[in-house]
């Protein structure tokens, strides 16, 4: 039994018969009252200065990234010192609309919790006229990000917000590795599910160093724009967008990486796959390589794992050679104990090198004798 009160039914002749209601966008296409929008992006990769330049624009409306933006008033629950936002604020200038509620919890919250902040949150819209409530980031508050339950224990409550109007912008971060485009966002795919828009936000060829900023958007509403490339101008004051030449190199580049890796015996890792590139076909600037193995995991052709540090490098796979890897009965054990133990990958040269210098010296025994 429960004391939930259950909503009463509406028939489709009821749906139809209401008015439409057009969506007054606070950000034009990215973020809107009663909807969820969840932003995702590598840590440390630009999320608050984009929040902070939103928020800065709210103050008196106006655009960013070439989009037009509502004033108004914000709160957002922050994982920073109040210090970071107090020197963002004298920067950008925030002109008093915007309030912090800093580090609510010492650990994750328990659901008792979470609505106590959910409340105050609903409580500082009827006070103040809040209309943008912003969490950055969303993981503190998960309890297990990999559980679709848990997952909704979070988000659920949320839609108290949204039925008071406001919209709620999520901040997160990314799974390890280069995952396929709409997935980026770490955790159960419930939350994809949940939300009304799905930002990603992710660095135009694999380049670390650049200002420009692609953003890829899956959206419930068709004025989202699906596809923007976007530059932060030198003073760090503005997100604009630039022109998007699509990339059409990946199809000439399909055919040799697919011979590399559909005979791989294991993951490989980037220079494994240089070292046996066909020699019918010009090798790539590792760089280029890069971008390739990056577009076809976006396009769900190539698995990756790793974090792309030297003790954990990317290692790239078909997924169906995986399948074949695994008709070995000892393959899934040895993968078991690997994680297990905690052991450094082996890339498929390292490998090679110690077969070489094993066998090598044998070979150079059996002749001395």
């Amino acid at each position: 039994m429960t004391n939930s009160a259950i909503p009463q039914e509406v028939w489709d002749h009821q749906v139809t018969a209401m008015a439409p209601q057009p969506l007054d966008w606070l950000w034009h296409g990215f973020v809107a009252p009663g909807n969820l929008t969840l932003l995702t992006s590598q840590w440390k990769a630009g999320k608050t200065t984009l929040l902070s330049l939103l928020l800065s624009r709210r103050k008196g409306g106006g655009q960013l990234a070439g989009l037009a933006i509502k004033p108004g008033k914000s709160v957002v629950v922050s994982e920073e010192p109040l210090s970071l936002w107090a020197d963002r604020a004298r920067c950008l200038d925030f002109g008093g609309q915007v309030c912090f509620i800093s580090r609510p919890f010492l650990t994750i919250p328990k659901p008792e919790d979470w609505q106590t902040l959910v409340d105050r949150i609903v409580a500082l819209r009827h006070l103040h006229g809040i209309d943008l409530a912003v969490l950055d980031p969303l993981a503190p508050f998960l309890r297990c990000e990999n559980q679709a339950h848990s997952v909704l224990e979070t988000l659920l409550p949320l839609r108290a917000l949204t039925a008071t109007g406001l919209a709620v912008l999520l901040l997160h971060h990314p799974g390890k590795g280069a995952r396929p485009l709409g997935q980026a966002a770490r955790g159960s795919g419930a939350m994809l599910g949940h939300v009304d828009v799905s930002i990603e936000m992710r660095h135009p060829g694999g380049d670390p160093l650049t200002r420009q900023r692609r953003f890829l958007a899956w959206s419930r509403h068709p004025e989202t724009p699906r596809r923007l490339l976007l530059e932060l101008n030198a003073e760090g004051t503005d997100y604009v967008p630039v022109p998007d030449q699509p990339e059409d190199e990946f199809q000439p580049s399909w055919e040799p990486m697919r011979l590399v890796l559909e005979d791989a015996p294991q993951k490989l890792t980037r220079q494994d796959i240089l070292a046996e590139w066909p020699p019918d076909f010009a090798k790539p600037h590792p760089t280029k390589l890069w971008r390739w193995l990056d577009a076809g995991v976006q396009r769900g052709l190539i698995a990756c794992e790793g974090t792309g540090r030297k003790s954990d490098p990317f290692r790239y796979w078909l997924p169906a050679r995986e399948a074949i890897w695994k008709e070995d009965p000892f393959y899934e054990i040895l993968e078991a104990q690997k994680k297990q133990l905690n052991l450094p990958f082996e890339s498929l040269q390292q490998r090679k090198k110690v077969f070489n210098d094993v066998f090598g010296q044998e070979l150079a025994n059996e002749g001395e004798e």
